[in-house]
């Protein structure tokens, strides 16, 4: 046997991964080698600094560069399974939390693999999105903002390259209030955009038009009445509260009125809520257990002097009716 061949089986026999039939071969060997016996006494040292280090654990980039060998390794033919053992062994000792890694990759590339040789892919049910492959896609322009690209595999011999990306890019919309597309467009906005700025113009695009808005819809009152509760920049809760207004008022907006009469920390909202809550009353669409309950607390416990006392005149008007 080759010289070579009993230096590479050195690290194995420090982590213990040669056979039995290799590992009598390599003990005769060092007896008559001190050249692979000097070597090994080296690979005993460094496996001990290794051992005092204690496990690493590995940041985004490693699992990157892992994830990348991984999926050159799988491409290589690798008869003797000699490099995967080197690797598995030092994996196992330096970064344990590496080794795992490797093998959950491994079973999920199999899984793939397995998935596209035996099922032919749907259409898409139920609105859900899938990834869209297209090979001959164009490179996005100046104006599309490219995130989330996850290498899927790379070539280096070759120069091919495999990966997946989000493009996301502007899209105009013009249109009427009423219009579907863009009310869905504003309802989003509305709840889930960071900016207060947008937030606000959203909520205020509703607010102004209300007069103007095929009522009701749900999704827009959805959208409004969450915002109303849980939005943290006021302006954005009046502008809320505002539209609601325009809403025929029901259940769902009694009791987002009520919960800000009782949750809002802002005065002006509070003020706005029990107006409105006596606006309702006056027509004979508000008046239950509640509305009183509620309305005796605010008496008692409000810190502004104004709601205090409008609560407890519009508690008196009840009693006279």
């Amino acid at each position: 046997m080759r010289h070579e061949k009993y230096r590479e089986w050195l690290p194995l026999l420090i982590y213990d991964e040669l056979t039995p039939g290799e590992h009598d071969a390599l003990d005769r060997h060092l007896r008559e080698c001190p050249e692979c016996r000097a070597d090994l006494e080296d690979l005993k040292q460094l496996h001990a600094t290794l051992l005092q280090t204690g496990p690493v654990t590995p940041d985004d980039k490693l699992l990157r560069e892992a994830r990348q060998a991984l999926s050159s390794a799988l491409r290589e033919k690798d008869p003797s399974g000699l490099w995967s053992r080197i690797t598995d062994a030092v994996a196992g000792i330096m970064f344990p939390n590496v080794k795992l890694v490797l093998g959950g990759c491994a079973a999920l590339a199999a899984g793939i693999l397995v998935g596209r040789l035996t099922f032919v892919p749907a259409a898409p049910q139920g609105g859900l999105l899938t990834p869209v492959r297209d090979d001959n896609a164009q490179v996005p322009d100046g104006n599309t903002r490219i995130a989330n690209v996850r290498f899927i595999q790379s070539d280096a011999a070759t120069g091919e390259v495999e990966f997946t990306f989000d493009a996301v890019a502007p899209v105009h919309i013009k249109g009427n209030i009423n219009d579907e597309r863009v009310q869905g467009v504003l309802a989003h906005a509305l709840v889930n955009d960071e900016n207060p700025g947008v937030r606000l113009r959203s909520v205020s695009a509703f607010s102004t038009q209300i007069q103007r808005l095929k009522l009701p819809d749900r999704k827009v009152k959805a959208a409004l009445i969450l915002a109303l509760k849980t939005d943290g920049n006021p302006g954005v809760r009046k502008e809320a509260l505002k539209a609601l207004q325009g809403f025929p008022f029901d259940e769902e907006i009694k009791q987002a009125f009520l919960y800000v009469l009782v949750r809002d920390t802002n005065p002006a909202l509070r003020i706005a809520a029990i107006n409105s809550l006596d606006s309702a009353r006056v027509e004979g669409q508000a008046t239950d257990r509640d509305l009183l309950d509620v309305l005796k607390q605010r008496m008692k416990t409000d810190d502004n002097t104004y709601i205090r006392l409008r609560a407890k005149s519009v508690l008196e008007e009840i009693k006279q009716q």
